[in-house]
């Protein structure tokens, strides 16, 4: 289900540039639709890309849009290139987060996706409308961090599938689903790790959001078994045949109490485990757990309306 944007009088408004930059913009719906992308029910916003939201969606340097098309129009075209159907923009790379006012509740989304389409086209004037659509996932206040496990001698993943993966990338991330133990644990904008086993490259080679409720494997014959998987938004991820982000080592000397080479994929970490794996994935990087704390008030600077 997505959320149309298009009605907004005054576009998408950019958040508090010195709390979040360029990283956040804000929307304001109802609270049915705050519900519904907290429940999984809406997985996308769109919005219309227009002259009053084209530099908080689109890459520019000072005030001119970065294009990725070889010859440049002759006219001004703005934001309304058509480019012959193809979107002749550069996405603003920095942009994460869709922070969604509703009228007594809020919530913080994570952009795990994107993708554009033309309407209103006038192909005679090389002119359209581009419509962005986010796929979006809750950011969690109380997020939970699994660990999910890639043994390498298992022929169900291997490094050329990793491969395929990484070379529909977009956005530097590909989606796909994998099992999980704790499934009952899990919800949607829960994080997880991956960590590779079984070979000298082990360690973690990953990281990413799941982005749907857990549901039960298929096997080949068309019945159930009990294994559960969820989908996932995979990160950073390490080229194949590459060193881990987080070595085995690395992973045994700083948190030893956990057993990193045995387990079950889609193991729940406790708080303090996953703490000190997030402290070595990125130490100097912000904790963003304080997003969903978000309160619409602090921004009165935000002038929006309601979507219909």
């Amino acid at each position: 289900m997505k959320t149309n944007l298009n009605k907004m009088s005054k576009g998408i408004e950019i958040m508090d540039e010195d709390l979040f930059g360029d990283i956040a913009i804000c929307a304001q719906l109802n609270d049915k639709a705050v519900e519904e992308l907290r429940n999984g029910t809406m997985t996308e916003i769109c919005v219309q890309i227009n002259e009053e939201n084209q530099y908080r969606l689109l890459e520019n340097v000072d005030g001119r849009l970065v294009m990725n098309v070889g010859r440049k129009p002759r006219k001004d075209y703005s934001c309304f290139y058509y480019n012959h159907g193809v979107f002749p923009y550069e996405m603003k790379e920095a942009l994460l987060f869709i922070g969604v006012n509703g009228e007594k509740d809020n919530i913080f989304t994570k952009i795990v996706g994107e993708k554009v389409e033309a309407i209103e086209v006038d192909s005679k004037a090389n002119r359209c409308v581009w419509v962005v659509s986010f796929e979006v996932v809750p950011v969690l206040k109380d997020f939970k961090t699994f660990l999910m496990r890639w043994e390498a001698d298992d022929d169900s993943f291997t490094d050329d599938d990793l491969e395929v993966f990484m070379r529909d990338m977009e956005n530097g991330s590909f989606h796909m689903d994998w099992l999980i133990s704790d499934w009952e644990e899990a919800r949607r904008g829960d994080f997880f790790y991956m960590i590779r086993t079984g070979d000298d490259r082990a360690g973690i080679v990953m990281n990413g959001q799941i982005i749907s409720d857990p549901y039960p494997v298929e096997s080949l014959s068309g019945d159930f078994d009990h294994a559960m998987c969820v989908d996932v938004v995979c990160m950073n991820v390490v080229e194949p045949g590459g060193e881990p982000h987080i070595s085995l080592k690395e992973l045994q000397t700083a948190i030893p109490e956990f057993d990193w080479e045995k387990g079950q994929s889609g193991e729940l970490l406790t708080g303090e485990v996953a703490k000190k794996l997030a402290a070595l994935w990125s130490p100097d990087t912000d904790d963003w757990d304080d997003l969903d704390d978000y309160d619409p008030d602090d921004y009165p600077q935000l002038n929006q309306t309601y979507v219909n």
